[in-house]
């Protein structure tokens, strides 16, 4: 079985953006079960996960291309963040190094797989994927594919299993989006600015928070300025994560009418801080939350919904009380780092990754 595996990626520092995240929670499982090396090409210095010290380049592509391949062949395995990172492998390919791979959802979709990432998918040994909505995305992509692991993910905070959830002081009405703001705004940013109004005239004292950079944050402070209920929606830019965690716990809803989330980090650590979470029923969000229990799913389209759902939640405790437990008991069964390390072991065992080792047995479900 396998033992020495080489993890490459395109950024590992903390807080670069949900592919790192995942790349980093890999690193974490495989550390202790497998020697593991890691290489990052965008990173500027090197950065400690776990017992694993990276190595970073800088944005030297010659440079991480040429010590991949050099590390690859000291390695079993090499373990790619996503397509785009897997073709640094094309050197190794007359050599036969395996290598194994993350899809995570909107790159894999039909329209958008790209023919290069295709012909990396196609080549790897292992496929691991986010979410069935990956999953379903990708085989109709390739229908041909037959490597794919489900593996859903979560964050890297472990549950205290003695703890019997999140601090219940009296939250504020805010409600907060999480995420960058690209040319698509397919987060939902102006779905939920265009609802606002409606929410201000049911609950006055609410406010709505973005947080997240993007190289359209200043059409998001445009859109926020126009809104009759300018007064109370914040635009905050990027903010640290242990900003971005004070808020979380303050928050009374965290909401993100996304139909382009290949799974959805960012409704994990909300749920870990007991945040009930709104989504939109369009993309893995709904495998992520579920409607009526931690929190609601609804259509993007209708406004009224919209409203309607994050009004209950901030004008009723009892409501908010008990959606905040279960997105948090939800966490910890589901999208703590312990059962996510589990699951990944478990199809990266399956798959010829990881030693065989005293996890427990995950979905790994083809």
């Amino acid at each position: 079985m396998t033992g020495e595996i080489q993890v490459a990626a395109q950024f590992l520092t903390a807080g670069s953006g949900g592919i790192s995240r995942c790349a980093r929670l890999t690193i974490m499982a495989l550390d202790g079960v497998a020697q593991v090396s890691a290489l990052a090409v965008e990173d500027d210095g090197p950065t400690v996960i776990g017992g694993v010290t990276t190595r970073a380049f800088a944005g030297n592509r010659s440079a991480f291309v040429a010590a991949n391949a050099l590390g690859a062949l000291r390695h079993d395995w090499v373990l790619y963040d996503f397509a785009g990172t897997a073709r640094a492998h094309a050197p190794l390919s007359l050599v036969g190094r395996p290598y194994a791979l993350w899809a995570h959802g909107w790159e894999v979709w039909p329209g958008n797989l790209r023919a290069d990432y295709a012909k990396v998918l196609r080549g790897a040994k292992a496929v691991f994927v986010n979410s069935r909505h990956t999953g379903e995305r990708l085989r109709q992509s390739l229908p041909d594919i037959t490597t794919i692991r489900r593996c859903l993910l979560g964050t890297e905070r472990d549950a205290d299993r003695a703890s019997c959830g999140p601090i219940r002081a009296r939250r504020e009405k805010l409600v907060l989006f999480v995420g960058r703001n690209d040319e698509m705004f397919a987060k939902g940013q102006d779905v939920l600015i265009a609802a606002w109004p409606a929410v201000i005239a049911a609950a006055p004292d609410a406010m709505l928070c973005f947080v997240g950079g993007g190289e359209r944050l200043g059409r998001l402070r445009a859109l926020a300025a126009t809104s009759p209920a300018a007064a109370s929606i914040k635009v905050m830019g990027q903010l640290s994560e242990s900003e971005v965690a004070d808020l979380y716990r303050r928050s009374r809803l965290f909401a993100m009418l996304s139909q382009v989330e290949g799974f959805g980090l960012v409704f994990a650590e909300a749920m870990s801080h007991g945040a009930p979470v709104l989504t939109a029923n369009e993309d893995a969000s709904t495998e992520i939350s579920v409607d009526g229990h931690t929190g609601y799913a609804v259509d993007r389209a209708d406004l009224a919904q919209v409203a309607a759902r994050i009004v209950a939640v901030l004008n009723h405790d009892a409501l908010f009380e008990q959606l905040s437990r279960a997105a948090y008991q939800r966490w910890v069964s589901e999208y703590c780092f312990s059962a996510f390390r589990d699951r990944f072991l478990a199809a990266a065992t399956a798959a010829g990754l990881a030693p065989r080792a005293r996890h427990a047995v995950g979905d790994v479900s083809r």
